[in-house]
């Protein structure tokens, strides 16, 4: 990890969150769920507009981990907040672990602005002309993520804004699975940051939770934004709608960055299509048995 290049991420995510809530002030007879949008979507066109100036899209990384805190802290404060604030409070403790530990994991392996995520590069390059890579590059790498995470992000923000039950067992259980999911996180990033670091040729990572699973980082992905749908009917079975954020973030997943990262393994692994053909996607297959 090199120092100045997170200076300088810092000092532009700072200015990206000052820009927030000067927004939030401009909007403030707006209702609650457009403001957070619009916020949302300004701090998106901020980030991006440092992708330009620096060439790098990889300044949208940080934005995963960094802005839903923001925005659901912004919803808390807001003056016509009325959710439980035992809830609220176990919410938090459970976005901020899992925001914590995104941000670690993608700062131990950024390598500063010479570095840009290879999926990034890959779409910009399908572009034939500026309409094109514009459309890519703000529509495709940064608008349609930010929406999805609006979405996923919505059933905490519910919870937080509107008054509802009081704690009881399903939001101790919500608790759980969205600690969970961050420890399978934490686990799996650790277990392919040291197969990565002792690789010598291209070779499939089948170890650990990755022999369960092609992909159970994403499947911790999936569980923490699940455990907010959990949050949400917690305090209001009437909030049962937005599993549709929770399902739009598997979607994003399932369909987006899975095939994605599977196409590249099977160009750059010769074993990875028999792992692919005996290992499922994201949910982790524990009675699979080692037949080598």
């Amino acid at each position: 990890m090199k120092i100045f290049p997170v200076i300088v991420i810092f000092l532009g995510y700072t200015l990206c969150i000052y820009s927030m809530f000067i927004t939030w002030n401009l909007f403030l007879d707006t209702n609650i769920f457009v403001r957070l949008l619009i916020c949302h979507i300004e701090a998106t066109i901020f980030i991006y507009l440092l992708s330009v100036l620096f060439k790098n899209s990889s300044w949208y990384d940080a934005f995963w981990s960094v802005i839903p805190v923001v925005l659901a802290f912004m919803c808390w404060i807001d003056i016509e907040s009325s959710g439980n604030g035992l809830r609220a409070l176990i919410m938090f403790a459970c976005l901020l672990f899992w925001a914590i530990r995104l941000t670690y994991n993608w700062l131990r392996s950024w390598d500063g602005f010479g570095h840009e995520d290879w999926r990034y590069i890959m779409m910009k390059a399908k572009a034939k002309n500026r309409f094109q890579y514009f459309t890519i590059d703000f529509g495709a790498i940064h608008l349609i993520p930010t929406l999805c995470v609006y979405m996923a992000l919505l059933p905490m923000c519910l919870a937080l804004y509107f008054q509802g039950n009081n704690v009881f067992w399903l939001d101790w259980i919500a608790c759980i699975v969205g600690f969970a999911a961050v420890i399978i996180q934490i686990i799996s990033d650790q277990q392919m940051y040291a197969f990565r670091k002792s690789l010598i040729k291209p070779e499939t990572m089948r170890k650990g939770l990755w022999f369960y699973s092609r992909h159970p980082n994403y499947f911790g992905e999936i569980l923490f934004w699940f455990s907010l749908f959990l949050f949400a009917i917690a305090s209001n079975i009437s909030f049962a709608w937005v599993l549709i954020g929770s399902l739009i973030m598997y979607a994003l997943i399932a369909i987006g960055s899975v095939s994605m990262m599977d196409n590249r393994s099977l160009q750059r692994r010769p074993d990875f299509y028999h792992y692919m053909d005996t290992t499922p996607a994201i949910f982790l297959n524990l009675l699979k048995r080692n037949i080598q």
